[in-house]
């Protein structure tokens, strides 16, 4: 259910792969990603890993792939980081909730039965978040995609 997905993307290019390169490069680095792989042709970077949602949306690629030729620029990522808040956003709260619930229950102290109740809520709730994540991660790598096709040949 967790699993990463893979997205991928293309777009057509007719400048400069080094300044497209270098563009990538800069975004990359500056939010931890490691470089794995830097040629003339290919980018491959490794993420840093997502921890809260208020995070870049770039950082829920935990693999990033970027190769140009044939006058295209294709992105082939996978959304590790987004996976893993998915997870979080799923688990964690009703995890909560029916752990505090199940240590009253414990500890002998008055419970409230319909405690559990709060989890209902968050089922319909965790979908959402989790697709707005996977969104902003996807258009965040399309917009770095048409950001490095607009890069020309240098003079």
């Amino acid at each position: 259910m967790f699993e990463p997905k893979v997205h991928q993307y293309s777009i057509p290019f007719d400048g400069s792969p080094p300044d497209a390169f270098d563009l990538a490069r800069t975004a990359l680095l500056s939010l931890g990603f490691e470089i794995v792989t830097d040629s003339g042709v290919e980018l491959r970077a490794h993420g840093p890993g997502m921890h809260s949602n208020r995070e870049p949306p770039l950082v829920g690629v935990s693999d990033f792939s970027l190769r140009v030729g044939g006058g295209t620029i294709q992105a082939s990522t996978t959304l590790g980081g987004v996976a893993t808040m998915t997870s979080f956003v799923y688990l964690f709260p009703p995890g909560l909730v029916l752990s505090l619930w199940g240590v009253s229950l414990v500890a002998g102290n008055d419970v409230q039965w319909t405690l559990p109740l709060f989890v209902a809520p968050w089922l319909l709730i965790a979908p959402f978040l989790a697709r707005g994540l996977e969104r902003r991660t996807t258009r965040a790598v399309e917009s770095l995609l048409r950001g490095m096709a607009q890069m020309k040949a240098r003079r």
